[in-house]
């Protein structure tokens, strides 16, 4: 917008917009028309602006004249030295209207509701409303929720017929001027709190007083001549808008003083009576809840008193609690590893035989060989690559005898629960070397199905042998009965991931014997019970407690085919619990 000393014949006429640019033009078009007539040395322009358009027009000195409501000219007054001339005559009053399609009825009802304003800033659109609410209850203003909808002031109607607010301000006379415009879209609403008074003076529904017009007022920067000559002009207009000499706008001050906005806004030190007056609610409140803090501190440091003693009573108790406490865990961790030390010794009883015959294999392919030594000896035959070779198939007979007691040791010693990183393939190949002869003695055929890739986890390794081994022994002795043909077991190992814990490895156990009755699949794993006449019930117990121990389940379930038992074992991959 250039300014108005480039361009000394056009003078620009800020109008503050608050119904739409063509409404503000045609509203104030007998203005301009009547001025540009009486001074045709000069063209004159009507420029629509917001309120802040409009303050950044008067601080770069891009308009001539100003033509606002009555509160932004007391701000404008002050801030940018402008002076009225004149004030409109018979044109809408300048107060305000409260509107909604509600019940609401007073002022007071607006608490808790939302009102629908165009703006904090705007005088007949906010501020004379603020005011009678302040007037009516001090705390009234912070109870209300404010919808700034922006200019035009119809979006304020508009939000409260599309249900994004209870309540609007709108102008006065407003409301009537759309109900004769859209009845269809603005008759549901309707004006509230009205003020008796201002209303039959104005001839239509108003909330507040009316306050002095809107003034017509020369920038900073136009010449007074010129301003004389435009006063003139606009007090002998005959038709279209009407202006009088400029009226008193004390009220105005008046309502920017008691709610301390505007040139009146405090910027400066707060004074105790301003302070006390501004948070009195506050304060009361605040001096409330001290006085119930300082009765509430004397007893509560009673009760303290009083439950320290009661805790130190209780603490003492409860540490001799836990010492006890302690004891009893030890000692039950102590019976828990003899229990499994028990069972191991058990399995390893039904297995002696077993390992005794293959402990007998390498022990008789030693003496034969040493016996053929002997012999070929005695009759001359023997050269050093038989002794060699002799020597040798002793000493990996030996060494296979040793490995059998090692393992076996390692199983049945009492120890420690240690963690480690075990590789079940391994693993599997240790305790075949145990089970396999008792398998063979029992005429069983142990079929192990491992997956090539597996994933490591975190176990005790003698303890997982210890599973492993009572799981497959289990399934020998449920084969005792059945014919040769169908007496197999199948040991399977593969990663699996559980839907709940995640990944990890699932082994299981296969059997083709007499399986478990529905009964006794509902005490599976329980200690003290058992389906073999001369079982104990504590291997299965075990062998769960074992495997819940490594963060694992173990459950047992019937073939797809429905022969024997499948016994099954996950367990999580990497560190367990």
């Amino acid at each position: 917008m250039p300014g108005a000393a480039q361009a000394r014949d056009l003078l620009k006429i800020g109008v503050l917009d608050y119904a739409g640019a063509e409404h503000s033009r045609d509203h104030w078009e007998p203005t301009r028309a009547a001025l540009a007539a009486a001074l045709p040395d000069h063209r004159f322009e009507i420029v629509a602006l917001d309120l802040s358009q409009l303050e950044t027009a008067l601080r770069e000195n891009q308009i001539d004249f100003v033509i606002t409501n009555p509160g932004n000219y007391a701000e404008i007054e002050q801030r940018y030295h402008v002076s009225r001339i004149a004030t409109a005559e018979d044109d809408a009053p300048v107060a305000s209207t409260l509107v909604t399609t509600s019940d609401i009825a007073t002022l007071k009802d607006l608490a808790g509701k939302r009102l629908a304003i165009v703006s904090p800033e705007a005088f007949g659109g906010f501020q004379t409303v603020w005011l009678e609410m302040a007037s009516a209850d001090a705390g009234l203003p912070r109870r209300v929720k404010l919808e700034v909808t922006g200019y035009p002031m119809q979006k304020a109607a508009e939000a409260v017929l599309d249900g994004s607010a209870d309540a609007a301000v709108l102008r006065g006379c407003m409301l009537e001027q759309l109900r004769r415009d859209a009845p269809a879209r603005y008759g549901r609403l309707h004006a509230f709190a009205e003020n008796e008074q201002a209303s039959a003076e104005a001839g239509c529904a108003l909330s507040t007083p009316i306050y002095p017009g809107w003034p017509f007022a020369k920038a900073r920067g136009t010449s007074p001549v010129l301003a004389k000559r435009v006063a003139i002009a606009l007090m002998q207009m005959q038709e279209g808008n009407f202006w009088t000499v400029p009226l008193d706008y004390q009220p105005v001050h008046a309502l920017m003083r008691t709610l301390q906005i505007g040139p009146y806004a405090r910027t400066g030190p707060v004074s105790l009576r301003a302070f006390v007056s501004d948070y009195r609610d506050w304060i009361i409140a605040f001096g409330i809840a001290l006085m119930f803090w300082g009765i509430y501190s004397v007893r509560i440091e009673t009760l303290v008193r009083r439950r320290t003693r009661s805790l130190d009573e209780a603490n003492a108790a409860l540490t001799r609690e836990i010492a006890e406490r302690k004891r009893a865990e030890e000692a039950d961790r102590r019976h828990r590893r003899e229990l499994e030390h028990v069972a191991r010794l058990s399995i390893l009883g039904e297995m002696a035989t077993s390992i005794a015959h293959e402990l007998n294999q390498p022990l008789s392919a030693i003496s034969n060989y040493a016996q053929g030594c002997l012999l070929r000896m005695r009759v001359g035959r023997f050269t050093e690559a038989d002794m060699q070779r002799a020597t040798q198939e002793m000493a990996d007979q030996a060494e296979r005898a040793a490995t059998v007691i090692k393992r076996i040791r390692a199983f049945v010693g009492k120890r420690e629960r240690r963690l480690d990183r075990v590789a079940l393939p391994a693993l599997i190949e240790d305790c075949s070397a145990i089970y396999s002869g008792s398998a063979r003695r029992a005429g069983v055929e142990v079929v192990t199905d491992i997956a090539p890739v597996l994933p490591e986890i975190i176990a005790d390794g003698v303890q997982l042998q210890q599973v492993i081994l009572n799981l497959v022994q289990n399934a020998i002795d449920a084969m005792g009965e059945e014919p040769p043909e169908n007496r197999w077991l199948k040991l399977r190992v593969v990663p699996h991931a559980d839907l709940m814990r995640g990944k990890g490895v699932r082994i299981s156990v296969r059997d083709r014997g007499y399986g478990m009755s529905d009964a006794a699949m509902d005490h599976f794993a329980e200690a003290f019970y058992t389906t073999k006449s001369e079982g104990i019930g504590l291997g299965l117990a075990l062998s769960r407690s074992i495997v819940e121990a490594h963060g694992g389940w173990m459950r047992a379930e019937r073939p797809e085919d429905g022969v024997g038992l499948r016994v099954i074992v996950w367990l999580p991959e990497g560190e367990s619990a």
